[in-house]
C-alpha cells in the first residue's frame, strides 16, 4: 500500500489536515498497531478502523494510556512514520495533489480532522469502494463486481458504503462467515455518497429477470462505475420501444435456460403432439421434420415472448398452434397419417395410442373390438407395428403383443377358456377372425 499511503498526507492538506492524513498514511504503511482477537465479540461501532487506530496511537503518544490490543512498539513506527510523511507534505507545497483525485474534494476549512482523514481515504482507494449487499450484513460488493467480507474485527458495521483499505485472500472455502471465495477485508473506512464524483456516477433504466417472481421487470440502477447505489423499480410501458423489446429478450433468455418452467411443456396436447412428431421423424427421416428441441425451441422464444414480462405469460402463449403452424402442408399430412393421435379399430371405434420417445405406440384395446382383424395395425409409413395391450372385460391386459395373426392362432383358445369362465355373459367366439366385432362387449347373442 506504499504508493496509494503516500496519496494521503497531500490529500489531506488540500482538505486543510495534512497532519492527520500523514499519521493515515503512516499506519498503512506499517504494521498496524492494533490487534483485535477473533471471537472475542464485535468491537464498538465506527466509522474507521483507522480512525480508530489513529487516536489510539495519539492518545499513546501523549501518555494517555493504551488502548486494549496497541502495540507500543509498532505505535512508536507509526509515529515516526507519521512526522516524515508530514515533511515531505510541507515541503510538497499546496500545489502538490499526490496523483489521486476524485473523491477528497477541494480545500475546505470546514472540513473536520476526521472528515478530511475518511475523505483522503475515499480519494486513495477509490477503486475499492464497496456497497454493504444488506443492513447489517458483513458481506459487500466492490468496484469491479467482486464480492468482500468484513473481517469480525472490523469495526466499521453500520456504514452502507465503505472503503476496502486492507483485504486478505480467502483460501479455500471455510472461514469465519461463509462466502466462499469473497475476500476479506480486515480495515475499513466508511464513505458519504456525497463524497463521491458526479462525473463518475451514472443512472440507466435496465430490464432485468427476476427468478424468485419468475418475471421480467425494470429497474432504475444509480451507479459509481459499475457498483449499484441504489435501485428502484419502474414500469414497463408498451410504448416504450426499447424497453419493451429488451423485455422479450431477457425474458426469452430467461426461458431457453429453464424452459420446463417457462413452457406449457407438460400440456397433454402439447406433450401428445411433441412425441408423436419425434417418433415420426425418427421412423421418417426423410420427412425432414422439426423436432422442436434445444436450439429449435429456443429459436422460438423471442417471438413468443414479445408482449409477454412473465413465465406465466409464456406459459398462456399458444404454443402448440405456433408449432403445428411452422410445419409444411406436406409435413402436417405425414404426422397426421403416419402418427394419429387416434385409429379406428373394427368395432368401429377411434382409439387414442400412446406414444412413448423411443418405443412403438400402445394401443390399449378390448379383445371383442378386435374380432375380424387379421393383422396388426402399423404406423410411421408402415413400418412401426403397434404394441397392442389387448384388454380383458376388466380393462386390464390380457395379452401384449405386436402380432396380431400369431394371437389369434397360438394364444386366443386359451384366453378364451380362461375369460369365457370369468364372464361368461360376453362373447368368446371360436373363431375370432369371422365373428361381429362387438363396439361395446355386453352381453352374449
Amino acid at each position: 500500500f506504499g504508493p496509494r499511503a503516500g496519496d494521503l498526507p497531500p490529500l489531506g492538506r488540500r482538505l486543510g489536515h495534512p497532519r492527520e492524513a500523514a499519521l493515515a498514511a503512516a499506519l498503512l504503511a506499517e504494521r498496524f498497531p492494533i490487534h483485535r482477537k477473533h471471537g472475542s465479540g464485535p468491537p464498538p461501532p465506527s466509522r474507521s478502523d483507522v480512525l480508530d487506530a489513529a487516536e489510539a496511537v495519539e492518545r499513546f503518544s501523549a501518555g494517555g494510556g493504551w488502548t486494549q490490543g496497541l502495540n507500543p512498539s509498532a505505535a512508536r513506527f507509526v509515529l515516526r512514520a507519521r512526522d516524515q510523511l508530514a515533511r515531505q507534505a510541507r515541503s510538497m507545497g499546496s500545489g502538490a495533489g499526490g496523483g489521486a483525485g476524485g473523491g477528497a474534494g477541494e480545500p475546505t476549512s470546514a472540513a473536520t480532522a476526521d472528515e478530511a482523514v475518511l475523505r483522503a481515504l475515499f480519494a486513495a482507494f477509490p477503486d475499492r469502494l464497496c456497497r454493504r449487499r444488506e443492513e447489517g450484513s458483513p458481506r459487500a460488493l466492490m468496484v469491479g463486481g467482486r464480492g468482500v467480507e468484513l473481517d469480525d474485527t472490523s469495526a466499521v458495521h453500520r456504514a452502507e458504503l465503505f472503503v476496502a483499505v486492507e483485504m486478505t485472500e480467502r483460501r479455500g472455502g471455510g472461514g469465519q462467515g461463509g462466502g466462499g471465495g469473497e475476500a476479506r477485508v480486515r480495515r475499513a473506512s466508511m464513505v458519504e455518497e456525497g463524497w463521491l464524483p458526479e462525473e463518475r456516477i451514472r443512472t440507466a433504466t435496465e430490464v432485468v429477470f427476476d427468478p424468485e417472481r419468475q418475471r421480467v421487470v425494470a429497474v432504475r440502477r444509480r451507479r459509481y462505475e459499475d457498483l449499484v447505489l441504489d435501485e428502484v423499480e419502474v414500469p414497463i410501458r408498451p410504448g416504450d420501444a426499447d424497453l419493451t423489446a429488451e423485455a422479450a429478450r431477457v425474458l426469452a433468455e430467461a426461458a431457453a435456460a429453464d424452459p420446463e418452467a417457462a413452457l406449457p411443456l407438460d400440456d397433454d396436447a402439447l406433450a401428445s403432439f411433441l412425441t408423436r412428431l419425434r417418433s415420426l421423424a425418427e421412423w421418417r427421416p426423410e420427412l425432414e421434420l422439426p423436432t422442436f428441441e434445444g436450439d429449435e425451441l429456443a429459436g422460438l422464444l423471442p417471438s413468443l415472448a414479445h408482449g409477454r414480462r412473465s413465465f406465466e405469460d409464456l406459459r398462456r402463449a399458444p404454443l402448440l398452434d405456433v408449432l403445428r403452424g411452422l410445419l409444411d402442408h406436406r409435413q402436417a399430412r405425414a404426422l397426421e397419417r403416419d402418427a394419429p393421435e387416434r385409429i379406428q379399430v373394427p368395432s368401429g371405434n377411434h382409439i387414442r395410442l400412446a406414444y412413448e420417445p423411443g418405443r412403438p405406440p400402445v394401443l390399449a384395446v378390448r379383445i371383442q373390438e378386435m374380432f375380424g382383424l387379421t393383422e396388426t395395425p402399423r404406423v410411421g409409413g408402415n413400418r412401426v407395428p403397434v404394441l397392442l395391450h389387448l384388454l380383458a372385460p376388466n380393462m386390464r391386459p390380457q395379452q401384449v403383443t405386436d402380432d396380431l395373426a400369431s394371437f389369434w392362432e397360438n394364444t386366443y383358445p386359451e384366453v378364451r377358456k380362461e375369460l369365457a369362465g370369468r364372464y361368461p355373459k360376453h362373447p368368446w367366439p371360436e373363431d375370432p377372425l369371422r365373428a361381429e366385432p362387438q363396439r361395446r362387449p355386453g352381453r352374449r347373442r
